[in-house]
């Protein structure tokens, strides 16, 4: 027990030096219609919206995301969620509903930067268990892109961002 208590100690800690730099969630609770006509329900603690360690973009089910980037020529250097736009050219928004009365889910993407956008999709189910890539559409500049999913899903990471070379493809895939 002692340990346990630590170790979860050690993890406020942490959460709260991480979003002392950094734009983060509030504490919630995600509710979510399933497919059966029950209701899915966990807390999500106070966390930071793009994870310090590893880069990636996390959104949970009524959240809105913004997501400024620092780029360098055709790279995208960083990434740092913020409360709201203000760089509209240098800033994309994810936004993450289920649709009412319905256990689908839609992603919304609207980009404002200036090339094509493209990142790795994963999605999280209500069951837990491991992180399923799935599909994602390039956004085209100044355009807003919608995923959408027959089933609830608990939470999308979102990590590569990158911009597509002039040509490429513009399929949707993994």
């Amino acid at each position: 027990m002692r340990a346990q208590a630590g170790d979860a100690e050690q993890r406020a800690k942490e959460i709260e030096a991480a979003c002392a730099k950094a734009h983060c969630r509030p504490a919630r609770t995600v509710r979510l219609r399933q497919e059966n006509g029950t209701t899915f329900e966990r807390d999500v603690p106070r966390l930071p919206i793009v994870l310090p360690s590893n880069g990636w973009i996390t959104v949970y089910p009524g959240e809105e995301i913004h997501v400024q980037l620092v780029m360098k020529g055709d790279a995208i250097r960083s990434a740092r969620a913020v409360p709201k736009v203000t760089r509209p050219g240098a800033t994309v928004t994810f936004k993450l509903v289920q649709e009412p009365g319905r256990p689908d889910m839609r992603l919304t993407v609207s980009s404002g930067l200036p090339q094509n956008l493209k990142y790795n999709l994963n999605v999280m189910l209500p069951t837990g268990g491991p992180l399923y890539p799935t599909t994602s559409c390039p956004v085209e500049p100044g355009l807003t892109m919608h995923e959408t999913w027959p089933h609830p899903v608990f939470q999308l990471v979102i990590k590569d961002l990158r911009f597509l070379r002039e040509g490429a493809s513009l399929n949707c895939e993994r």
